[in-house]
């Protein structure tokens, strides 16, 4: 074996031994941050728990003095501070069973359409926005995790909800073909840039307009939205441009296999 030959096996193999370890810390990374997030679970629960038994016990109160008042107020800030905390932990949970492949889907027979309908009208209710939804004739009948396939539809139409522009019209559009469903999510609002679009789906990232704008959140919602549609077999994008607003595209197979 020429020295050339020699050099450049000793390099792959040193490469090679680099990728092994790169591995085992990320799933050390993943296996960290799935414990953590357990260990929070529980005592978070008690903070939630009690505050809401707390709110419950003042709100029966005959008493209605200045101090009742102050009290509520006060353990409704818990309460909902709880809540932003409990909403991360179990974005954080979801994302690690994901990457520990701890996370098994249960595919079953699920009627997309009917998913979509259900989310839209929430959301229209939470809102108080107009939002669009077109479906095919045809019922939209997929292999797939609803659970699961429920909470990218959940993400992606309440952020279109968040960054649309006051009244514009949300527009939620659902295609089928013989093997595959496209779901669509197009909102008015600020262009994301082209660095913007290549990281959106980055754990922990969140936009200038969101920062900006203050908005509550953790950049995890794509994340785990992604994580669940390439569990599908599916892809999840998104294209923005300046005056045409910005649209998420989901493509899942119809017969998508576990």
């Amino acid at each position: 074996m020429s020295t050339y030959a020699q050099e450049l096996a000793t390099a792959n193999r040193h490469l090679e031994q680099i990728n092994q370890e790169l591995e085992r810390a990320n799933h050390l990374k993943d296996y960290f941050m799935m414990r953590a997030a357990h260990e929070l679970r529980t005592p978070l629960t008690t903070i939630l728990g009690e505050a809401q038994l707390a709110l419950r016990r003042l709100r029966k109160t005959k008493y209605r003095e200045e101090e009742v008042f102050l009290s509520i107020r006060h353990f409704e800030k818990v309460e909902a501070r709880a809540r932003v905390l409990q909403a991360l932990i179990e974005d954080l949970i979801e994302i690690s069973r994901f990457h520990t492949d701890e996370q098994r889907l249960q595919f079953s027979r699920c009627d997309f359409g009917n998913l979509c309908r259900e989310v839209v009208e929430n959301q229209r209710i939470g809102s108080n926005r107009q939002i669009e939804l077109q479906l095919p004739c045809d019922p939209v009948v997929i292999q797939a995790d609803d659970k699961r396939l429920a909470l990218v539809v959940v993400n992606l139409v309440g952020n279109a909800v968040h960054y649309a522009l006051v009244d514009t019209t949300i527009h939620v559009c659902v295609d089928m073909t013989p093997h595959y469903m496209l779901f669509q999510v197009h909102n008015e609002g600020p262009a994301l840039s082209q660095e913007q679009q290549a990281h959106i789906f980055d754990p922990f990232y969140r936009a200038s307009c969101a920062e900006a704008q203050f908005r509550e959140g953790w950049g995890l919602g794509l994340t785990v939205s992604k994580a669940i549609v390439e569990r599908h077999g599916g892809r999840i994008w998104v294209k923005s441009l300046e005056g045409e607003g910005t649209t998420f595209f989901v493509h899942i197979p119809l017969q998508a296999e576990p």
